[in-house]
């Protein structure tokens, strides 16, 4: 600093001005060039800490989504295991039905259906269990009475348009399958089946698994469908 402060002394004069004003910009962009790169190694040092926090909470999420699909994964397992023992259940206690085509039982990746024909719960036209239908139904609550899975009964019917005295009760085939499927889920939950598990719905004369052109296809039309599937949880 003095070996500066002499020179710049020896300089100090008339013609050595712009010198001196030289010497004192260099120093000041000196300074500037110092400043310019501290800004930047700052910069660069909040840009490494944003990004390093960004990664973090990236990989918590991750983390957090692989927890819930190895928690869903492990149910799905435990439900198809269960679907499988349920359905091997059904299909043994409901041999006589089954082997008289008055019964089917399906198994799909959804879960598990059981089509039950009119003919072996309601008489024509009526709502009112028959007692053979009402064994038969609580033959199947006692194999859904301990197991966690939802219990859709779906009432379906044929196309043909309600008539006379039923339809002073039953105005259409909507009410009339509703009754029905209602009339099941009362009797499932008598059996032993949870009642927040069940819920009745009716289809009435509509989504047919036959041809209304029949006596044939019309009477498999008719029909109580008990769904079985997996209980949903909202978060």
């Amino acid at each position: 600093m003095r070996r500066i402060l002499h020179t710049i002394q020896g300089l100090s004069r008339p013609g050595s001005v712009s010198i001196v004003l030289l010497i004192g910009v260099v120093l000041v962009c000196q300074g500037c060039v110092s400043k310019g790169k501290y800004a930047a190694v700052v910069d660069e040092r909040d840009a490494c800490t944003v990004d390093k926090g960004m990664l973090e909470e990236s990989i918590q999420r991750v983390e957090a989504e692989n927890e819930v699909l190895a928690t869903k994964l492990e149910i799905g397992k435990k439900v198809t295991s269960l679907g499988r023992t349920l359905y091997e259940e059904l299909v043994s206690g409901l041999e006589t039905e089954l082997a008289a085509n008055q019964v089917t039982i399906q198994q799909m990746r959804s879960g598990i259906t059981v089509h039950l024909c009119e003919a072996v719960l309601f008489p024509s036209g009526s709502a009112e269990l028959t007692e053979s239908g009402g064994q038969v139904l609580l033959k199947v609550a006692e194999d859904l009475r301990d197991v966690p899975l939802q219990t859709i009964v779906a009432g379906f019917t044929d196309n043909v348009f309600i008539a006379g005295q039923l339809a002073e009760r039953y105005t259409t085939n909507w009410e009339l399958a509703g009754a029905r499927a209602t009339r099941v889920v009362r009797l499932l939950e008598e059996g032993g089946v949870a009642g927040e598990r069940l819920l009745a719905i009716s289809f009435g004369e509509n989504q047919p698994i036959a041809s209304n052109d029949t006596p044939e296809g019309r009477a498999r039309n008719r029909r109580i469908e008990i769904r079985l599937r997996p209980i949903v949880v909202e978060d």
